[in-house]
């Protein structure tokens, strides 16, 4: 089933005496682009995350967020790198030995230093004990964003039928005219020949053939309708994919539209040129589709 890239999927899980909230959205992205935004007592989940995304995610810019709330209050501890102050105290010693100040240590300095001492919270839950709840969170949460992005994907999949229907149509239109071009372009000439000649001589009716056969092969545009057909029915083919389809359809409208541009550029008739620019609409009507599909 064709899926858009954009999307938005959310769940809750309720874990002892705190909840995670989890939301995952994504927009149009050439390539997929994945962001995890995790509070820290909850980073050991990351790379399960980024397996389950990539197991049904091909494409789009993506935001995975979690968000948790204790219904305790975390406490917060001092830790002290013991290893570093050793080597503050063992810097300080060699300093009196060189300079001869007796001068101690101070306390406050170091308290306040960084490197030696930090202050984390500490959750009064143990959130690995609650991986397996997570991760099923994660889960449900990727199943609602992927079935939005099925709902939208057959929205656009019916747009898209629209505009291949009324590009087939086009097709029909131009090949019941083409044929009658012919006859035209012998009036055509005959006309100016007798023009140019003022009707003194006599026309050769095999000049005049060849001449008509010539523009004709000149003009012919039996097979890029053909090729049209053939572009519509394989994009028809990709709709029915239950894959990743985005790219192929968007090479597939290029070919499409450089046949279109070639019917235009051959077909020196009016009636031809206006359905040349109603297809060149239809096409970007499928473009601007495509653009939002994974």
């Amino acid at each position: 089933m064709m899926r858009s890239m954009t999307g938005y999927g959310s769940s809750i899980v309720k874990c002892g005496n705190g909840e995670v909230t989890i939301e995952v959205k994504a927009v149009n992205h050439r390539f997929l682009e994945l962001q995890v935004k995790l509070p820290h007592a909850l980073l050991f989940v990351e790379n399960a995350i980024r397996k389950q995304v990539r197991d049904i995610v091909q494409r789009g810019k993506m935001d995975v967020s979690l968000y948790l709330e204790e219904a305790t209050t975390t406490k917060r501890v001092l830790t002290l790198d013991e290893q570093l102050l050793d080597q503050y105290k063992q810097a300080a010693d060699v300093i009196k030995e060189k300079l001869g100040n007796d001068s101690p240590l101070d306390i406050n300095a170091i308290l306040l230093d960084g490197h030696i001492t930090q202050v984390e919270e500490v959750s009064s839950v143990n959130w690995t004990d609650e991986e397996e709840s997570i991760q099923q969170g994660i889960k449900e949460a990727l199943s609602s964003f992927d079935s939005m992005r099925e709902t939208e994907g057959q929205y656009l999949q019916k747009d898209m039928r629209i505009w291949l229907q009324k590009i087939l149509e086009c097709c029909n239109d131009i090949e019941k005219v083409a044929p009658k071009l012919i006859d035209r372009y012998r009036e055509k000439i005959e006309g100016r020949m007798r023009t140019y000649t003022k009707g003194q001589l006599d026309m050769d009716e095999s000049r005049i053939l060849t001449e008509i056969a010539i523009l004709t092969e000149k003009m012919d545009i039996g097979e890029e309708l053909v090729r049209m057909r053939a572009h519509v029915s394989q994009y028809e083919h990709y709709l029915k994919q239950d894959e990743a389809i985005g790219r192929r359809l968007d090479f597939l409208l290029q070919e499409m539209n450089r046949e279109v541009n070639t019917i235009g550029s051959k077909a020196a008739d009016s009636f031809i040129r206006q359905h040349v620019v109603e297809m060149k609409g239809f096409l970007e009507k499928l473009k601007e589709q495509v653009q939002n599909v994974e």
